[in-house]
């Protein structure tokens, strides 16, 4: 049982030593402003594309494509 309880120690505290080096290897990169300008690209990009995705142009082609889809599936 000490034995059992003594590998469970030692693999918390390394995966607590890991943890500890990804936390730093993120809070690197977060500051780093080439990623910052990455990330900002990023979300400027998606906030275009769920403009595109949700404009009424392409609710009403989604609607008459899912009436062709209808029409298809009952012949």
């Amino acid at each position: 049982m000490a034995r059992r309880a003594d590998k469970a120690a030692a693999a918390m505290k390394d995966a607590g030593q890991k943890a500890k080096a990804v936390g730093a290897k993120l809070y690197v990169l977060a500051n780093d402003p080439d990623m910052q300008a990455k990330a900002g690209k990023l979300v400027a990009d998606g906030k275009k594309i769920y403009r595109a995705a949700t404009s009424p142009e392409a609710k009403e082609t989604y609607r008459k494509v899912a009436a062709v889809i209808d029409k298809m599936r009952k012949k």
